[in-house]
């Protein structure tokens, strides 16, 4: 996007359907307004929703349309007058979808499924500005009722109050009653793990083959999860044993240098040697349906299914069952455990939550000093303990709160509620607008 000054007139240069660039004169009497009126402009044009705009933005957007010879959208036509119709929950989640920001944004996958809890209990007709905070905190307790954790509904909220600061941006509400929602204590859910290796083992021999090398590499590395399941060939250095993460491709939004263990080597470069067409994915799904990608249910299932096949004895030894992210934590004890020097565990994990002093900015950590690090680790340092805050702490405790049940799950029937947002939206998602011509 540009905006440049020609005599008294500002002008636009910008590709407001994502492709073809084009220009533009407006009446902005300032810089900072011209850039106003591109962003109000292209937002409209890949939302198909114009009623947000200005009087001075969609002068220039109807100039614009009139000038490429597209179709005039209903909502922008000079000549019409339209009712402003209501927005609906539903309609907002679509404009939300199409925001060039969120669009573009690899939380996007988290926003779907946050929202579509919200949808589902909402209703997708639900007018916008009928949501408040009585509702939204009888959504809280709907949402605990049926298991979900409170972190999770404190992220359904989070994802839903993003979607007001978008509706907000557009002028299409004025507040955001999430803000008035406290959010739900997660003491109630804080854990403490530490799994031994013969119990990762274990689990990892009710695995698939393909699962349980995401397992060893979480155990050896201390990535998460979508670390390694996004990981690709070219980001991993088997010759120094180091894998590479961009700033774009971990939480921490920062350079990452992952060490790798010897007993790692065997199992990547038999991961290097099986590929697919389809995709440059280093870790591929390989069972009777062929070579494929792993979507999000399939790389939840393994774990889920191999703790529920645990003989009754070992689930009572363990008091509570482990997750998938407790390999993480359990990496982090291992290092402590083995005397690895704070910074290098930082830098490895990636884990920082606060910002470095101006001394620890400068010195850079070599490669060697990571590999010396994970060569030096020892990776049997205990048993296994799993310690939730609220649950039972007494042998062949259930994990349920004292007097209390645990919060079960609810079974939707067949041909109920759709099991995601992206079902509702439809196969294509969220496709901005193809201007007519």
């Amino acid at each position: 996007m540009a905006v440049k000054k020609r005599g008294k007139r500002y002008y636009l240069r910008f590709s407001p359907f994502g492709r073809e660039e084009v220009e533009i004169a407006t009446v902005a009497k300032s810089d900072a307004q011209a850039r106003g009126v591109e962003y109000m402009i292209r937002v409209a044009c890949r939302s198909g929703d114009y009623r947000g705009l200005d009087s001075v933005a969609r002068a220039t957007c109807v100039r614009l349309f009139q000038n490429k010879g597209w179709k005039i959208p209903p909502d922008l036509h000079p000549d019409a007058t339209h009712p402003e119709d209501e927005l609906t929950l539903w309609r907002a989640v679509e404009l939300f979808g199409k925001d060039p920001e969120i669009k573009g944004c690899k939380e996007l996958w988290r926003y779907e499924i946050a929202l579509f809890h919200v949808v589902d209990y909402f209703g997708k007709d639900k007018l916008l500005k009928d949501i408040w905070v009585t509702g939204l905190k009888a959504y809280q307790v709907e949402r605990r009722t049926q298991g979900a954790a409170p972190a999770t509904v404190n992220r359904e909220l989070s994802s839903l109050s993003k979607l007001f600061g978008v509706m907000i941006e557009m002028k299409l509400v004025d507040t955001s009653p999430v803000a008035l929602v406290k959010r739900l204590s997660t003491k109630s859910s804080e854990r403490e793990v530490y799994i031994s290796h013969s119990d990762v083992q274990l689990i990892a021999g009710h695995c698939p083959a393909w699962f349980q090398d995401l397992i060893w590499m979480a155990y050896y590395t201390g990535m998460r999860r979508g670390e390694i399941t996004n990981l690709r060939r070219h980001q991993v250095n088997l010759t120094k044993r180091i894998i590479t993460l961009s700033p774009v491709e971990t939480k921490e939004g920062a350079w990452k240098r992952v060490p790798l263990r010897r007993e790692l080597v065997p199992l990547l470069e038999n991961a290097m040697r099986i590929q697919s067409p389809a995709s440059d994915l280093l870790f591929l799904v390989r069972d009777g349906k062929g070579v494929r990608p792993a979507g999000r249910d399939t790389l939840k299932n393994p774990w889920r299914r191999a703790i529920e096949a645990m003989p009754p004895e070992v689930l009572k030894r363990w008091r509570a069952k482990p997750v998938y992210h407790d390999l993480r934590a359990t990496w982090r004890t291992n290092a402590r455990r083995s005397g690895m020097r704070e910074d290098l565990e930082k830098e490895i994990m990636g884990h920082e939550t606060r910002c470095k002093t101006v001394h620890e900015r400068y010195g850079r950590i070599s490669d060697k000093e990571l590999m010396d690090a994970i060569d030096g680790m020892t990776f049997d340092n205990g048993d296994t303990e799993i310690l939730v805050a609220g649950t039972l702490t007494t042998p062949g405790g259930t994990g349920a709160k004292s007097g209390q049940p645990a919060p079960q799950n609810k079974k939707r029937t067949a041909g109920g509620k759709p099991k995601s947002l992206i079902s509702l939206v439809g196969g294509r998602g969220f496709e901005p607008p193809t201007p007519a011509v």
